[in-house]
């Protein structure tokens, strides 16, 4: 702060120069000296001096409060600095793909969080490619995506988890419990991720590899895998799906799994990517650290 707002503000607290003197450990002349450069700088007498007790002018008041509005935020600057080289304490702000908020980090933060109470998330979906455009841009201090970028020098990136892609069917449909293959699942109508998706991509990987052509009856199509499990419960299609997203549907009797015998749909990898080049604040660092070190991306069957 400032010398001079700090000089004011221990003149009008202590109402005498003499007694701010010996609170900034400084002389009397050079507390009046520091006043009449304030005055100067800002054009306007600040004190009316009646003996040695000094009271505010109009402008004075004015000054007064800005100085009280310098010193508070200054001990707010003084606190945050002081949490930035604390690991467990701090803002830790995460951007994410809407699947792996919902179906991943509940559990995993609320562990993080018992362990370390003075820690504080912020989540901000959106798409991978969202995401990472807000990771470049700083506005988030780690992404979670599911459709991880080309590698880069500028990023270390991690997979975390390993999402095994499983068919599902409303109760009673004629697949359920029958030995079928991809060519069953592409006459049959199906509810897909957008176009654009890293899911949507798979899948069609997927049917390219096994020569069988995408599905011929892409009846609903969505940006959203809860929305998908919901348009296959009534009965709108099957769907290609990441086991966390429809588990409990599926344990609930809400939807059902179709077995395929010709072909492994595979696994989709959420992966971590944080800034290479950059000063991480510690909460920030010891986090991604702790979660690097939860990945389960070797198991990619984890049903």
């Amino acid at each position: 702060m400032d010398v001079l707002y700090r000089t004011l503000l221990a003149v009008v607290e202590h109402q005498t120069l003499s007694a701010a003197a010996r609170v900034l450990h400084t002389t009397q002349p050079t507390v009046t000296r520091q006043l009449q450069q304030l005055e100067r700088q800002l054009g306007a007498p600040l004190f009316d001096r009646a003996g040695k007790r000094m009271t505010l002018t109009g402008a004075g008041e004015r000054v007064y409060a800005f100085a009280c509005e310098l010193q508070a935020l200054e001990v707010r600057l003084r606190e945050e600095l002081r949490e930035f080289a604390d690991p467990s304490a701090g803002l830790i702000r995460i951007g994410a793909g809407l699947s792996p908020t919902l179906y991943r980090l509940p559990s995993i933060l609320a562990q993080y969080a018992g362990q370390h109470p003075r820690v504080r998330f912020q989540v901000i979906t959106g798409s991978s490619k969202l995401t990472m455009e807000r990771l470049q841009a700083r506005t988030v201090d780690a992404a979670i995506v599911t459709t991880p970028p080309a590698a880069s020098d500028d990023l270390w990136m991690t997979p975390l988890w390993c999402d095994a892609l499983v068919v599902v069917a409303p109760a009673g449909h004629p697949l359920i419990g029958r030995a079928c293959m991809l060519t069953d699942l592409a006459q049959q109508p199906m509810v897909v991720m957008h176009p654009d998706s890293g899911l949507r991509q798979l899948v069609h990987d997927t049917f390219a590899r096994m020569g069988v052509a995408d599905p011929v009856l892409p009846l609903m199509e969505t940006d959203s895998l809860e929305a998908m499990s919901r348009f296959v419960q009534a009965g709108m299609g099957l769907a290609i799906v990441p086991w966390p997203a429809v588990a409990d549907d599926v344990h609930a009797g809400r939807l059902c799994t179709v077995e395929l015998t010709d072909v492994d749909l595979g696994a989709r990898t959420v992966t971590l990517v944080v800034r290479q080049q950059t000063t991480m604040p510690q909460a920030v660092q010891a986090f991604v650290t702790w979660l690097a070190a939860q990945s389960e991306a070797p198991h990619c069957d984890l049903r």
